[in-house]
């Protein structure tokens, strides 16, 4: 069972010295319960990756508290974190250093104290999960590939450790449309087997949509929104406000419910065929 963690009147401020300390958050409360897929979304600055780090426990709060399996997150639990909570940076290269794929991926298995057969069997079950050619990629070097490779050697890196808590921040980023689905159907793979919780920090609510079961709009540093994507899309304004824009399928049920084509099932398990369908086959159409 995935770890559980709980904020509770979460704030951080930069420590940077006069003028230029900068709240990123404020008073954030919010849980993520095992199991849980949570997408946070909103614009740049809104604070995306400082509550991304907070999770991880790379940073604590400046005001409030973090909990992680009921217990309050002090240095002494930070080891807690590390071992159940995998993160996957914004840019890739912050967290590449290895002078090999294969070590890189390889690094967090090996300290775990696995055995070397262990290490080899989780850096192959990664790659693959990737669609990385361990084959040809794994003694190249890891600062020679694309962004896309990168962010998914990367990834790789975070899944060979096996985490209970899986935060993702921007992965589909520098993916062409085939690898983007094949990372997203990966990941709920992982999920499945490993029965664990991924948080999903993104502007692209349409990538998303096909994971998360509760959203979290994020603007000023202050939460705007938490709950459905159902109950999301109502509040549109406040999407546009934080300029978040809504996925293709969303705005196509909204354009075929304005000209009275109704649209019965939830938005958030509709393709657009589905919806195509749909409007096809009413009456008129």
């Amino acid at each position: 069972m995935a770890a559980h963690i709980k904020f509770s009147q979460v704030s951080y401020t930069y420590p940077y010295s006069g003028e230029d300390r900068r709240t990123a958050l404020q008073e954030i409360s919010f849980e993520l319960p095992p199991g849980e897929v949570l997408c946070v979304t909103g614009p740049n600055g809104s604070g995306k990756s400082t509550l991304a780090q907070l999770m991880a426990g790379l940073i604590k709060p400046t005001y409030g508290e973090v909990f992680i399996d009921g217990k309050r997150a002090t240095r002494d639990l930070l080891e807690d974190f590390h071992s159940k909570v995998g993160l996957l940076f914004q840019s890739p290269e912050d967290q590449l250093f290895a002078d090999t794929v294969w070590k890189d991926i390889a690094f967090g298995p090996r300290n775990q104290g696995l055995s070397s057969e262990s290490v080899s069997r989780r850096v192959q079950g990664a790659a693959k999960l990737m669609g990385i050619d361990i084959e040809e990629l794994g003694n190249r070097s890891p600062f020679g590939l694309s962004e896309g490779e990168k962010r998914r050697v990367a990834l790789a890196g975070v899944l060979a450790m096996e985490p209970e808590v899986l935060i993702l921040d921007e992965p589909t980023v520098g993916q062409d449309w085939e690898n983007r689905e094949h990372m997203l159907n990966s990941l709920s793979e992982y999920r499945a087997i490993h029965e664990s919780s991924l948080v999903f920090i993104s502007h692209d609510l349409d990538d998303a949509l096909k994971l998360a079961s509760r959203f979290l709009l994020l603007e000023e540093g202050r939460v705007r929104f938490t709950g459905k994507f159902s109950e999301l899309i109502v509040s549109q304004r406040l999407l546009e406000k934080s300029g978040v824009g809504l996925p293709p399928v969303a705005l196509l049920a909204g354009k075929l419910e304005g000209s009275g084509v109704p649209v019965d099932s939830p938005i958030d398990t509709l393709s657009i065929s589905q919806l195509i369908r749909e409007g096809v086959n009413q009456p008129g159409c």
